[in-house]
């Protein structure tokens, strides 16, 4: 499959569960030539030294405690982070998104890259029917042909072959995070979640506790990039949970992308 050996790690980065030909050929859909895309991307993120993060998260369920991590890239784009947030479209992830734009409609010729150098995040909500195992192959392979991309947190429950990761890693000089996904749960109902009392001051005593979880879990992600302590990362984001500058970006990103879309539909109609 991969004529560079290094490459022949990525077919089985997971125990057991190997890289599928249905996801190879999803892949290389996007990427022509998906061997060559990687080794140039290896050889690019050398010399640009760009840094984007890239934040990939297995199927987002109904459970709050993962919810958590929606709100990372908005976090990160706070604190000057360039980050790709990947995850599956899940009826969760659409329904709080979609209170700043259409969150599953899709984009056409759009530049990831214009929108990361003006608002530091971008979403991509993927709406193919594949596997947890197939979509972290699909995912994780993306963002390594990405050469900008130079640190990576991937969030699952799948057993994960950590040798040949941090081998694959080393030799496309790229940082590879996982985050395994045991965060404690949270008895919190995402379907009657209230955007203003999580993102505004105005809290009562439930809100806030589900901020101090919220932010307890995205504090991690800050620490595995060597941005804060640990301690330090929790104060911070909780801050933000409560000064509104997750809700600003959010709202920003909404009103960019909702643009984008209706100018979309204005090319398509007919004249």
């Amino acid at each position: 499959m991969f004529k560079a050996s290094e490459l022949e790690l990525l077919q089985h980065l997971l125990v057991g569960v190997p890289l599928t030909d249905s996801t190879l050929h999803l892949l290389q859909q996007q990427h022509t030539n998906l061997e060559a895309v990687l080794l140039r991307s290896r050889i690019l993120r050398q010399v640009q030294q760009v840094g984007y993060v890239s934040i990939c998260q297995e199927l987002m369920n109904a459970k709050a405690e993962n919810a958590a991590f929606l709100f990372a890239p908005f976090i990160l784009a706070n604190l000057n982070q360039k980050v790709i947030y990947a995850t599956p479209q899940s009826p969760e992830n659409v329904a709080i998104l979609n209170r700043y734009y259409q969150a599953e409609a899709k984009l056409s010729a759009f530049k990831v890259d214009d929108v990361l150098s003006g608002l530091n995040v971008y979403i991509e909500l993927n709406n193919e029917q594949l596997s947890p195992a197939e979509y972290f192959y699909f995912s994780l392979i993306n963002s390594l042909c990405n050469p900008k991309v130079s640190k990576i947190i991937y969030i699952t429950h799948l057993h994960i072959d950590l040798e040949k990761l941090n081998q694959l890693a080393e030799y496309l000089d790229v940082e590879i995070h996982v985050l395994a996904d045991k965060a404690e749960p949270i008895d919190f109902d995402l379907s009657k979640i209230n955007m203003l009392k999580l993102l505004f001051k105005d809290k009562d005593q439930q809100y806030i506790d589900l901020c101090q979880k919220f932010s307890f879990i995205n504090a991690k992600i800050l620490q595995r990039l060597g941005l804060y302590e640990f301690d330090r990362a929790q104060v911070l984001v909780e801050d933000m949970f409560y000064s509104e500058h997750i809700f600003e970006k959010m709202s920003v990103y909404g009103e960019y992308i909702q643009t984008h879309l209706q100018h979309q539909v204005k090319k398509q109609s007919p004249a």
